[in-house]
């Protein structure tokens, strides 16, 4: 070729190439992409959520789990309010009670009731949202993920033998 480019490949780099790409890619489970997951979140999420929480009882209740697999996609962990303890949490579960903390509520009304007539409503009150959980994911996101990133890649290139 006069004016181009010219590729030379040595066919047995090239063998060793795919050979190494075969591993790279049979090296990573999901099950170990997870573990690596909760591991770093636990690091970068769950202890400032804790230090956020407005409440002790929802601070046990903070951590990272497995999510379910018809639930979201492959690869995913849960982090946040996970955790329910039915004796402290009877009527309300710690995770709508988290949302509504996280988010706050509108104002809301009850009917009154007077021998099967309603004779009024009453406000039952709002709550202004106080985010415990949202902020810490914001500041910690792009770290978390270059720590996952970084995890991944040094278990794939010792997999394949290289140093990362």
């Amino acid at each position: 070729m006069a004016n181009g480019n010219v590729i030379e490949i040595n066919e047995a780099e090239f063998q060793a190439a795919i050979k190494d790409f075969d591993r790279m890619i049979h090296s990573m489970q999901e099950k170990e992409v997870r573990k690596i997951q909760r591991a770093k979140a636990k690091v970068y999420f769950v202890e400032e959520m804790k230090r956020n929480s407005h409440s002790v009882r929802l601070e046990n209740m903070i951590s990272v789990t497995t999510a379910k697999k018809n639930h979201v996609p492959p690869y995913a962990v849960r982090i946040g309010v996970v955790k329910n303890d039915k004796a402290l949490f009877p009527k309300f579960s710690a995770q709508a009670l988290a949302s509504v903390i996280e988010y706050g509520t509108a104002e809301r009304y009850r009917q009154l009731k007077a021998a099967g007539f309603v004779t009024g409503r009453q406000s039952t009150g709002s709550m202004p949202a106080a985010p415990f959980l949202r902020p810490a994911w914001d500041a910690n996101v792009f770290a978390f993920m270059a720590a996952v990133e970084k995890a991944i890649q040094q278990r794939v290139f010792k997999a394949v033998g290289r140093a990362a």
